[in-house]
This record gives structure tokens, C-alpha cells and sequence, in this order.
């Protein structure tokens, strides 16, 4: 059994969704923030389906660093 057979396609893509808004929030550091968020919405086995993906976490990483505040410059 792959990950694909234990989410199914619309869970997985409402997970995928959900991770990607709040790491476009701002509001997060990082995919371990949004992985206990999302386990707390979705369950840990959701969570670490989509999370246990190291593209996933780094593309989440990424859209973390890009919503935060950017300091002004002097």
C-alpha cells in the first residue's frame, strides 16, 4: 500500500491546501509548526502523509520564509 492508497486524492489535496495557507500566512517558521497544526486539524497520519514528503517540507519552508514581514529599510 502506497501513501497514495491510504489519503485519499480529496483528502490529501484539503491537507496539501490547508499546509500551503497557513505557511503563506506568515504566521509559521517552518513545516514542523504546520506539520503539528495540521495534525491537530487533520490527524497525525494526514499530516505525516503530506509531510513526510522532503519536497513538501522544503516547498513549505520556502513559502514560509517569503510571507514574512520583511524588515523596512532605514
Amino acid at each position: 500500500m502506497t501513501s497514495r492508497d491510504v489519503l485519499g486524492a480529496g483528502r490529501r489535496e484539503a491537507v496539501r491546501r490547508a499546509a500551503y495557507s497557513l505557511a503563506d500566512s506568515g504566521k509559521y517558521a517552518g513545516w514542523q509548526e504546520i506539520e503539528k497544526a495540521l495534525r491537530a486539524r487533520y490527524g497525525v497520519l494526514d499530516a505525516h502523509q503530506l509531510l513526510g514528503n522532503p519536497v513538501v517540507r522544503a516547498n513549505i519552508d520556502q513559502r514560509c520564509v517569503a510571507a514574512r514581514p520583511k524588515p523596512h529599510a532605514a
